[in-house]
């Protein structure tokens, strides 16, 4: 049994993202499932407070020496935030792993724009890149970037984020039919004659193209937002855009199962859980072209979309009239997206 101590903020991204209370009950992250799934494997957590200076990151940096005199040393450190990166030194000696898990500098910026805390960031990158011993990233297109970088080490792993099978598989028709009924009374909306489009995620600025979705909806449509943060309050107050706010976890598959195209808003993402999880209940995907392109094909998965309204309603329709021919190669392609599958494939790489 190998033990993986995870250096990380007191929930994933806060330094990242503006943060909402959301955040941390609605969408689990990356090491919840890694942990919740792993047999082999056993983690323990050095949690920190955001690092924006210089003074934290001594501050943390000296925490960290500690904790490791008075606890016993693990096989490895993992970290999947740059800025964890400022508190290893050069002469580290456990190794360190780096799963690189989002595109850092662009949701930074997108969030917070340039700051101090910026330039810290692209160090601690820099250096992950310089000292990780084992690097996984969760795209094929990710990891190129990191070579582009500077990477070192040649002991890498392609890990994209998935789905739990436990909760995300497809829904028969009367379990869909009585949910449409039920939604149809609770959010004061009749789905039963309306094509249903589901979005489940966060709601913070790097997801600021649901705005955008909201615009290329039409009458005969009804988009379901599942989630929580500040673009909530953004979202057009009409009878056909229902504002869901955070539900529980285990509640998401119902709004997925139920829609008949789901999207994705932003586009230059390449891995997201989202997107995992909707191949998984076999249901057509609308998401931005690019670096998606290594795991969603345009008119095989569902519809890939430039970012412009017109495109976003055309792609939403055709999607909608892919249905069924998606739903076998988008189940298909889930077989190997599941936590299940991926946590089998994160222990192999630590042990090889």
């Amino acid at each position: 049994m190998k033990t993986i101590l995870k250096l990380g903020d007191e929930q994933y991204a806060k330094s990242l993202q503006t943060f909402s209370a959301s955040y941390v009950t609605g969408f689990p992250q990356r090491e919840y499932f890694l942990e919740k799934h792993s047999k082999h494997l056993t983690f323990d957590y050095f949690r920190h407070p955001v690092l924006r200076t210089i003074d934290d990151v001594i501050r943390e940096r000296q925490l960290l020496d500690q904790y490791l005199l008075t606890h016993n040393t693990p096989d490895y450190i993992l970290v999947d935030n740059p800025f964890d990166g400022l508190l290893l030194s050069q002469s580290m000696n456990i190794p360190v792993i780096f799963d690189s898990i989002d595109w850092y500098d662009e949701m930074y910026l997108k969030e917070h724009g340039i700051t101090k805390s910026y330039y810290l960031l692209r160090y601690g990158l820099i250096h992950l890149l310089e000292i990780a011993q084992k690097v996984i990233s969760q795209s094929p297109v990710n990891l190129r970037a990191l070579e582009s970088w500077g990477l070192k080490t040649k002991k890498t792993c392609v890990i994209p984020n998935g789905y739990d099978k436990t909760l995300f598989f497809p829904y028969t028709q009367p379990e869909i039919s009585k949910l449409k009924k039920e939604f149809s009374k609770k959010y004061h909306v009749n789905l039963g004659n309306k094509k249903i489009i589901t979005y489940t995620g966060k709601l913070g600025t790097w997801y600021e193209n649901i705005l955008l979705i909201c615009k290329a909806i039409q009458d005969d449509q009804v988009l379901l937002v599942v989630g929580d943060g500040p673009l909530r309050q953004k979202l057009p107050k009409q009878p056909n855009i229902i504002s869901c706010g955070a539900v529980p976890y285990a509640d998401v598959p119902k709004f997925t199962n139920i829609a008949d195209a789901l999207v994705f808003p932003v586009d230059v993402d390449c891995s997201p859980i989202a997107i995992s999880e909707y191949l998984a209940v076999g249901k057509p995907i609308v998401m931005g072209t690019g670096r998606i392109e290594w795991l969603l094909k345009n008119g095989v998965n569902g519809q890939l979309v430039t970012n412009n309204e017109q495109a976003w309603k055309q792609g939403i329709q055709q999607a909608i009239a892919m249905g069924a021919q998606c739903k076998k190669k988008n189940l298909t392609a889930a077989k190997v997206l599941s936590w299940q599958y991926l946590t089998k494939k994160f222990t192999n790489f630590i042990y090889a």
